[in-house]
């Protein structure tokens, strides 16, 4: 029998097949979609195959992120993509120095120069084949289709990738306004290529010789050309291999050996017969218990259904409500009493104008002649647009348009939640005014698209979504995950044997479970209010309805005519406004009428260049049939003026709203980058000095440039930011999950050398003199104070731009060790006298103060001017760089130019004294302590309301929203604005949600009821924690101790009943902990507080404790990460769950919260025993991990270590020295466990944040993993963790003069002592080596961080990496919370350094949340094992 090669690759949407003669050459290849059936559709290609080849024994080998299982199943080898796809390119294509592969979710860059080393997506599947499928889908295309317009481009819009459906939101705009689905084509194919390279080369270049592989980019030729234009590469650098959808699969095939070798007919019949393969997924029970509950369910909401009125039939006057949502056109004709005459639903197919006017001629020929259309209204996305196409009377902003619909039918109504194609909304109600309004800003995985793709995906109609999911028995457990994502977990649900029936059912709850995760954040339904309506296109779906009564455990109203309450609203606004004002248009609507949209046709003029600005922006001009026109692509408010007369009359308008209010915001800007008046105070010097436009200096630059021209010194500002200097420094972008402003300061280096520029200045910034009344506030955001690090790791300008690089650190826990440590800089640097630089530091601190103080008098202006006219100014709070307005998308002009001033935090008058202890935040940055003083003052002026800027992936702005909104709705009872911002230049979305404030602020302040205005009067901050734990409590109430791991937590235990505690140790925490987490602390806050709070309140639920007799303990420190706020998060979750009573005591000796009043959980004695019980847990653990993957009876290393930590925690609640014998004696009985290590296995060194490094709940059980598949793993030691923290102390006292009681010396000679005297003990064990100091671990990477800086787990990462490295260790995995700020600076901002240094070993850095694929984890643990 003839016999071949043959290689499959599984995929996330496609499997290959490929069959390679003796010559390599392929006899057969095929690429198919698998629409979740990969046995099947495997089968079929082995089938057509067979009739290509023959009869024939195959010898195979499998490859593919869903292969690892299916193979394991068939018994066939498997090889990791990498690893298949490096021997094919080998083959193919030797010269290949980088190789892209986008697949269905995943996207690579393999970098085979220097080392192989591969770079793959994590958390987000935005920028994949399946994130293209979605797009071409919203342009009613395919993929081929999607290319065939990209061929025909003019312009490049700028969309979002980082999401498969909220770059929707980028998207919807442009087609609602006209863009050419070309010009939208390339646009997404630009948005794949940003995202790869930003998100996955991390600051590596890509340079030489790249290949592209993979479906999409074979099958897309606009795709490929759109990477070769931004990399630059010409003809000879582009390789562009036969077959380069198949290479995985040709490589597969290509490292078979002799030993897997199977007849093809065996291989079919195998798939055929069905291959069991087991997944433990969660079961979950129908969405109705019995028929007998749905039938109720059906009764109860058709009971509340209200009854449409006869259009044939009616007589007068009628108003037109037209909604453009984001998907789709909704209509609604409405009589004088309100009634539904008419209503038309339909999808828009990406061109709203051709929506409506199909509705508005359907309405044509079912209107009598005796009604009329009197006033006609527009809302949703397209409002202006359809406004302006059909001279529509008025319009109205569709957060507005649902709430008034939703009054109008139950004035009762406390809430509104609407879920549409790709928006959320949750809008409170009180007395029918808007109180509160949330929208999402980052996810549309709770969306009706969300749904729609996913039924289209398995062949079911959207209207037979509700009847499948009905019909399931057992739902699939799908959690809420990234819509691209989602496709694996489906594809693991349907090996297990869910049916289509099974995924809809799960899939109507996964929209839920993202709604109150992402959007919503209400733990508790009783914040819902009582009654709540329920609307939007996405609840027509019965399923979704009956999900969201399930998640809330209430019944819920259902809107009348769910998708279209916002044409309804708009109906209704045009009635109210007629009956208002009277008719538009004389003595009738401005409506164009019936037989004029009949014949509307319009054009569209594209590439349309504006001369305005410099941002030179490409638009689009659409023509309608009066010479109305209506543009596009534009970024700011010039490029609406086509013609430069028109542009001059602009610019003298005096008389504007926006000339006529303060937009200090914008103000500020300007006072920040002017130049301040000087007086040189030494010798001219020609050196220019560059400072870049970023981070800090928006709060400093009066300062540094008027302290460097005073020295002699000149001085260069970069360039306004920009989108091409943004993706001109996104090659150096080191993480792609790091926020916006950080991304854009490469950009900014690159255009200071650009300038020629002698010198960059850009300072680390580790500490701040406090601000705020309290004092404990010195510390700085992980990226404000670190990126100059990331900058020279990442960027390197000296070796790059052979431009000096000027980083000195400044520590200035007040303001005379700001003064002491600027002077001493510039003596020793810049090359002059101590007098003549504490001369230029009083001028530049006199420009830094007269900066602060024309910014509060200006703002006292704008307030005094509020008062004067009886109207609001707005507080727009965020950081000192969303000033720029390239990161706030000018929301300070959207904001002034409907006649409202704006001002920034720092303009408010006596900023610093307000007292905010009943804060549930801490308060640890001076930033924060702005915005929450900010919120404080305008929660108590009436004059005042609020708007906060987020910057998108900011964990500290997750938390301080929260705090701010409480602040505003408890204290001032006014609803803020928060604005979540990144990126992405669509405004669209922003201007909604700032029109729905507005108008919702102008109604609340409209109201002159007495009642009204009493309840909504300012009331003083309630305490933020009543329940305590006193002294007194240690004998009543037991302490539930999360976990950092199960070994750490018995240790724990034993210190704090040594201590009198009561305590329970409570179990680690797995799926069911993340579900609560999830639920009780919202999805931006990062996953060890999740965890650990999900584990507190489980216990707490499963328990039945009495609340009188129960406390919970946290650990707690002030820092600059989001772990000082844990016990405030801890403390909101535990009101929302029901347990208000039981208090919190925590380990923070400050208590700032009054959570625990005079009760230490760790006193100096414990501190004593942790440093001693924990030492010997980290010789134990060493030598168990030594043992362990060598030990001759399995289970024996395991049953060994344990009762060692247990009786080690049994033995410090009698002392130290009884600890002492314990670990002795631990040490005995582990150097007997017999082992065999002749054969040593490749070792993996895994580090990152404490939490998810050490607590298999949260890592997938890594560390076992990764000895199943052949590693030994060494893990950081405890000690080490906590000792780096009293070196970065040590250091800032003896450099930088740091007025801190110096008792870290001490506790750092504890460590010293306590490790040489357990290491007498220790060595006694063969296996125990001594372990290096981790201040001589430090010197490895001092040419690399700073040993004081000391965001997260600081320099020790970097460090036990250059450690290890030195001592053979190849594979190294870094694992960080997806988001953590310090994992951005001290994680990946220091990987690419690394590997310069050491290019043989792996680093992978892994990003965990609460809904990480497991598949995709597993598949890039893989290729490091494989590559070990």
């Amino acid at each position: 029998m003839k016999k071949y090669r043959a290689g499959i690759d599984i995929g996330s949407t496609t499997v290959k097949l490929v069959v390679l003669d003796d010559a390599d050459e392929i006899l057969y290849g095929e690429y198919r979609r698998h629409q979740a059936h990969t046995q099947e559709t495997l089968s079929t290609l082995l089938e057509e195959a067979k009739k290509s080849v023959g009869e024939c024994e195959l010898q195979v080998c499998i490859t593919g992120s869903g292969a690892i299982n299916l193979g394991k199943a068939l018994d066939i080898s498997f090889v990791q993509e990498v690893v298949a796809v490096a021997t094919a390119l080998k083959k193919c294509a030797p010269q290949t120095d980088v190789a892209i592969e986008l697949g269905g979710e995943d996207a690579k860059i393999i970098y085979f120069t220097g080392g192989l080393e591969e770079r793959m997506n994590g958390i987000c599947a935005g920028g994949t084949g399946s994130f293209i499928d979605q797009m071409a889908s919203l342009l009613q295309t395919d993929a081929a289709g999607l290319n065939r317009e990209a061929e025909q481009y003019k312009q490049i819009y700028p969309i979002a990738a980082r999401c498969g459906v909220f770059a929707k939101t980028d998207i919807q705009p442009l087609i609602n306004e006209g863009a050419t689905k070309a010009d939208l084509a390339a646009s997404i194919f630009q948005a794949v290529v940003n995202q790869t390279i930003s998100g996955l080369a991390c600051g590596k270049p890509i340079r030489g010789c790249v290949a592209f592989l993979g479906g999409p980019l074979h099958f897309l030729p606009e795709l490929k050309k759109a990477f070769v234009r931004t990399l630059g590469l010409t003809a000879e650098t582009t390789v562009d291999p036969d077959h380069s959808h198949l290479f995985a699969a040709m490589g597969a095939a290509m490292e078979s050996t002799e030993k897997d070798t199977v007849p093809i007919d065996t291989l079919i019949e195998r798939l055929k017969n069905g291959v069991s393969i087991s997944f433990e997924m969660p079961r979950l029970p129908a969405l109705f218990e019995s028929h007998a509950e749905y039938e109720q369910f059906c009764c109860r909401h058709a009971r509340a259904s209200v009854a449409r009125g006869e259009l044939s039939a009616y007589r007068g006057n009628c108003y037109l409500g037209i909604d453009a949502g984001s998907t789709t056109t909704k209509m609604a004709l409405i009589g004088e009493n309100g009634e539904l005459l008419y209503s038309y639903y339909t999808n828009n197919n990406g061109n709203p104008i051709e929506a409506a006017k199909k509705g508005i001629h359907e309405l044509q020929t079912l209107m009598p002649g005796n009604a009329k259309i009197v006033r006609a209204c527009s809302t949703g996305y397209g409002e202006a647009l359809l406004q302006a196409a059909f001279s529509l009377d008025d319009g109205e902003v569709e957060t507005i348009a649902h709430c008034t619909a939703a009054s109008f039918f139950d004035p009762k109504v406390d809430c509104v939640l609407d879920i549409g194609g790709q928006d959320m909304k949750a809008i409170w109600l009180n007395d029918g005014v808007i109180t509160n309004i949330m929208l999402n800003e980052a996810c549309s995985s709770g969306c009706g698209s969300f749904l729609e793709n996913f039924a289209s995906n398995l062949n079911i109609d959207v209207k037979d979504i509700a009847k499948r999911a009905f019909s399931s028995v057992s739902p699939a457990h799908l959690g809420s995950r990234c819509t691209v994502f989602m496709n694996s977990t489906i594809i693991n649900e349907q090996r297990d044997g869910k049916n289509p029936d099974d995924i809809m059912a799960g899939l109507c709850r996964s929209i839920i479970e993202n709604v109150f995760t992402k959007v919503v954040r209400v733990a508790n339904t009783k914040e819902l209010g009582e009654k709540v309506v329920v609307q939007g296109g996405t609840f027509r779906n019965r399923a979704v309805l009956r999900a969201i009564e399930e998640y809330l455990d209430m019944n819920v109203t259902l809107a009348p005519f769910p998708g279209e309450m916002g044409a309804l609203g708009a109906a209704l606004a045009a009635k109210k406004h007629i009956k208002e004002e009277g008719y538009a248009n004389g003595e009738s609507s401005s409506f164009i009428g019936f037989e004029a949209v009949k014949k509307f046709e319009y054009t569209t003029q594209s590439g349309v260049r504006c001369e305005h600005c410099g941002n030179h922006c490409l638009r689009n001009v659409l023509t309608f049939p009066d010479g109305g026109r209506w543009v596009t692509g534009n970024r700011c408010e010039n490029g609406l003026i086509l013609d430069e007369t028109a542009a001059v009359l602009e610019d003298t308008k005096e008389n504007s709203k926006e000339n006529a209010v303060l937009d200090v915001f914008a103000m500020r800007e300007k006072m920040l980058f002017k130049a301040y008046d000087y007086k040189e105070v030494s010798k001219h010097k020609d050196i220019t000095i560059g400072i870049p436009r970023v981070l800090e200096f928006f709060d400093s630059m009066p300062f540094w440039t008027t302290f460097f021209k005073a020295l002699g010194y000149n001085v260069k500002l970069s360039h306004k930011s920009n989108r091409k200097m943004y993706e001109k420094g996104l090659k150096y972008v080191a993480s792609d999950t790091i926020c916006f402003p950080a991304k854009l300061v490469h950009g900014h280096i690159e255009d200071l050398a650009s300038q020629n520029v002698d010198r960059i200045f850009m300072p680390y910034v580790m500490h701040m003199p406090p601000e705020g009344t309290d004092k404990l506030s010195p510390y700085v955001c992980s990226v404000v104070m670190g990126y100059p690090m990331v900058v020279r790791n990442s960027q390197n300008p000296e070796k790059q731009y052979g431009v000096k690089f000027d980083t000195p650190i400044f520590h200035w826990f007040s303001k005379k060790d700001r003064r002491h440590q600027i002077i001493e800089y510039a003596v020793n640097e810049l090359s002059v006298s101590k007098s003549e630089a504490e001369e230029a530091y009083r001028q530049a601190a006199d420009a830094r103060n007269g900066f602060k103080g024309e910014l509060i008098r200006l703002s006292n202006m704008a307030i005094d001017n509020a008062k004067k006219n009886n109207t609001f100014a707005v507080v727009l709070a965020g950081r000192p760089y969303h000033t720029d307005p390239f990161v706030s998308k000018n929301i300070s002009k959207m904001l002034a130019k409907k006649g409202i001033a704006v001002i920034p935090v720092d303009g408010l008058d006596k900023l610093n004294e307000q007292v905010l202890s009943n804060t549930r935040a801490e308060i640890t940055n001076n930033f924060h302590t702005r915005m929450l003083s900010a919120a404080m003052i305008a929660a108590k002026t009436p004059e005042l309301e609020y708007v906060q800027i987020v910057s998108f992936g900011c964990g500290h702005d997750a938390i301080l929203s929260d705090e701010i909104i409480r602040i505003m709705n408890e204290s001032g009872h006014k609803p803020p604005l928060i604005l979540k911002v990144d990126e992405s230049d669509a405004t669209g979305a922003l201007g909604i949600r700032i029109q729905s404030f507005i108008k919702s602020v102008q109604i609340r302040r409209g109201i002159k009821d007495e009642e009204f205005i009493k309840k909504h009067m300012y009331e003083e901050l309630k305490e933020p924690s009543p329940a305590k734990f006193y002294r007194k409590d240690k004998k009543i109430r037991t302490i539930l101790v999360p976990n950092i791991s199960v070994e750490v937590s018995k240790i724990l235990e034993g210190i704090l009943e040594k201590e009198n505690f009561k305590v329970k140790r409570i179990p680690i925490g797995s799926t069911e902990q993340i579900k609560l987490g999830k639920k009780y602390v919202h999805n931006d806050i990062c996953f060890p507080a999740q965890m650990v709070i999900g584990e507190l309140i489980g216990e707490l639920k499963r328990g039945g404790y009495n609340q009188d007799e129960v406390a919970v303990g946290m650990v707690k420190f002030q820092c600059d990460c989001r772990m000082s706020h844990y016990a405030g998060l801890l403390r909101k979750g535990l009101d929302s769950a029901g347990f208000s009573n039981v208090p919190i005591l925590t380990t923070d000796v400050n208590d700032t919260k009054r959570n625990h009043p005079g009760v230490f959980l760790l006193g100096v004695s414990a501190v004593l025993e942790a440093v001693w019980s924990f030492m010997m847990l980290d010789m134990l653990t060493d030598v168990c991990r030594k043992t362990r993957p060598y030990e001759i009876n399995k289970g024996e290393t395991d049953r060994v270590y344990q009762q060692c930590v247990d009786n080690l925690a049994k033995a410090i609640k009698s002392g130290i020295g009884s600890a002492r014998k314990a670990f002795e004696q631990g040490m005995k009985d582990m150097a007997a466990i017999p082992y065999d290590r002749s054969h040593l296995k490749p070792k993996v060194f895994i580090t990152g944040e404490l939490l998810v490094t050490y607590h298999s709940g949260s890592n997938f059980n890594i560390e076992r993993y990764m000895e199943e598949n052949g590693m030994e793993t060494i893990f950081p030691r405890i000690t080490d963790q906590l000792r780096k923290d009293f070196l970065a102390s040590m250091a800032e006292i003896k450099d930088y003069n740091a007025n801190i009681f110096p008792y870290p010396f001490a506790v750092d000679w504890l460590f010293d002592h306590v490790q040489k005297s357990l290491e007498k003990t220790a060595v006694l064990h063969p296996l125990y080596k001594k372990a290096l100091r981790p201040r001589d671990m430090y010197q490895g990477v001092k040419n690399i961080i700073p040993e004081t800086l000391s965001c997260g787990e600081g320099w020790l990462m970097a460090a036990e990496i250059v450690h290890y490295a030195k001592e053979g260790v190849k594979s190294f995995i870094i694992l960080q919370p997806f988001g953590c700020l310090p994992n951005h600076i001290c994680g990946r901002g220091v990987i690419k350094r690394i590997k310069e240094d050491y290019p043989n070993v792996t680093i992978l850095p892994l990003d965990l949340d609460p809904d990480t694929s497991y598949a995709n984890v597993e598949n890039r643990m893989q290729m490091m094992i494989m590559n070990s």
